[in-house]
């Protein structure tokens, strides 16, 4: 729950089992469940409070999906992370960067960004076959990636892997009062993937 709305982080999947393992890291907590042929890992953590250029949020919370593909069956997955059940003041605008692709979801009062990487920094992962599978470098790249946005936030639909083969995918959403000098919302949710392991401990 934030001042501007619900943000929900989820999977649509024909079939999820129950959780069969939780995990507690230094920054962060998670649950393993399998689906009809994946094996998942969705670890939930607060961004760290103080940001590079000395501001705090009011608020954050990110998610991480590490996906493993176990078996050879063909199954649709779309995982997503938006801004529901939203104020009726809110305005929502583009918010992207350099390696980042961000939405912004605003009032009078409070800010809100959502983000998440962008293809190339998934094209670049793709080619160290860094949880993306480097079969897949072309289908990811500088204005084409698997995660498409929109108004209130991503849906990622997950390629299809062959087995074994391994993708992490991030949204990252913090939000704060508003400033118009102040970027840390943006900043919040601007982080990398080797960054965000640093923090929340995953090895």
């Amino acid at each position: 729950m934030t001042p501007l709305g619900i943000v929900r982080c989820g999977l649509k999947s024909d079939v999820r089992e129950p959780i069969f393992e939780t995990r507690t890291y230094e920054n962060g907590k998670s649950e393993i469940f399998k689906t009809i042929s994946h094996k998942i890992e969705l670890i939930e953590f607060k961004i760290r409070s103080s940001l590079s250029n000395g501001y705090y949020v009011t608020d954050s919370l990110g998610w991480i999906w590490r996906i493993e593909k176990i078996t050879e069956a063909n199954e649709p997955l779309e995982i997503y992370c938006l801004l529901n059940d939203q104020n009726n003041d809110v305005k929502f605008d583009i918010a992207g960067g350099e390696h980042l692709d961000a939405i912004e979801a605003a009032n009078e009062d409070w800010i809100l960004h959502i983000g998440t990487e962008d293809g190339e920094v998934q094209q670049g992962r793709a080619k160290d076959d860094d949880w993306f599978p480097s079969r897949l470098v072309n289908m990811v790249g500088f204005n084409k990636s698997i995660t498409t946005m929109h108004e209130s936030g991503f849906k990622t639909r997950i390629p299809e892997l062959q087995a074994n083969e391994r993708l992490h995918i991030q949204y990252l959403t913090a939000y704060d009062k508003r400033d118009d000098k102040k970027v840390n919302t943006w900043l919040a949710v601007d982080e990398s993937k080797r960054r965000l392991e640093n923090w929340i401990g995953v090895w």
